[in-house]
């Protein structure tokens, strides 16, 4: 962090001008107290001079390379298809920059881990964006779980299914995602789990994927994650599943009560009766839920950034999170269940 963004404003370029940096990054990121976003990086240089001028930004580069010569920038935002990142984040990291780098952190568990191996051997500050951690209701319900009042878990369920979005037809490529729906929405069904139950060691794994309208890439998840301590984990992601909406879900069930995420409610026993709590974020939208969860990673990783808070989501999480995935895909290609050391 340089000594200009202490008395002002923490300098962050963005790198990649697609949709989510469009949508989510950069209107939000532009309207944080404490925050100028000073560059924007795209190979597509006309398209992102267009979006500059909308936000005030000065400069405008093709390359990364390029990026690194404008002086005083802190921090970049690394918001370009996956097959980028690993380039990317270590180019960026080794000139001195700490680094926001979308979800997933790279296409497999050794890209990953080279990453956080460059950001500890160079001391900089990286974080994975997985905005549903940041969510109000999963905040609200880890700190049910942290002051156990759902008791030990034995059963987790979770999904998501949505339409792929046809702005981002790239992520159908496996060349350049890395993978299919697994790794877009099923990553973050994974890491709900683990996070919210502070990263219990998973014992084992089985998962059938399928391609219903994708040629390289499943559309179609179902998994299984098996804890040491005996817990279940179920998950089930597809871009493809026919329904008129789209559904986000993550169930808890302890010997204590059970939670169940959007809307959140927690359900406890007493005795031989059940309570029930509703959040009063179970009033909100589900896009006042998505925007606000961006909303506070961002001005997390800034004030991660500035010092003030530890990095949440880092790399090293994330490649264990990625050994998971890994045997995921290599459990559905062999039609059997993988054992982990994880």
């Amino acid at each position: 962090m340089t000594a200009k963004s202490i008395m002002n404003k923490t300098r962050i370029a963005l790198i990649g001008a697609g949709n989510i940096a469009q949508s989510i990054h950069l209107p939000i990121l532009t309207k944080l107290a404490g925050v100028e976003v000073v560059a924007l990086c795209d190979r597509n240089k006309s398209k992102a001079k267009v979006i500059a001028e909308k936000y005030n930004i000065p400069h405008v580069v093709k390359e990364v390379h390029e990026l690194l010569k404008i002086d005083g920038i802190d921090a970049v935002d690394i918001c370009t298809s996956t097959d980028a990142h690993y380039e990317v984040a270590v180019e960026c990291l080794e000139a001195g920059k700490d680094a926001l780098i979308e979800k997933p952190l790279a296409r497999s568990w050794q890209e990953a881990a080279m990453i956080d191996e460059t950001a500890k051997r160079l001391g900089r500050k990286v974080m994975v964006a997985m905005n549903h951690r940041f969510r109000p209701d999963t905040i609200t319900l880890k700190s049910f779980i942290e002051r156990g009042e759902l008791g030990k878990f034995h059963y987790i369920k979770s999904g998501w299914l949505k339409q792929r979005s046809s702005e981002q037809k790239w992520l159908a490529q496996a060349d350049r995602s890395g993978g299919g729906v697994m790794l877009d929405l099923g990553i973050v069904l994974i890491d709900l789990m683990l996070w919210l139950t502070n990263f219990p060691k998973v014992h084992s794994v089985r998962a059938v994927m399928q391609k219903h309208q994708t040629k390289n890439v499943e559309d179609f998840v179902t998994g299984f994650l098996n804890f040491a301590d005996d817990t279940v984990g179920i998950f089930e992601t597809s871009w493809t599943l026919q329904r008129p909406e789209e559904l986000y879900y993550c169930n808890f069930f302890g010997d204590k009560g059970s939670a169940f995420i959007n809307p959140l409610k927690i359900i406890r026993r007493q005795g031989n009766d059940f309570v029930s709590t509703e959040s009063p974020d179970a009033t909100r939208s589900k896009t006042a839920l998505y925007q606000k969860s961006y909303q506070n990673e961002l001005q997390h990783f800034v004030n991660a950034v500035q010092g003030l808070v530890p990095v949440a989501s880092t790399p090293s999480e994330a490649v264990h999170r990625m050994r998971i995935i890994d045997a995921l895909y290599v459990s559905a290609r062999e039609r059997t269940e993988i054992l982990l050391d994880t």
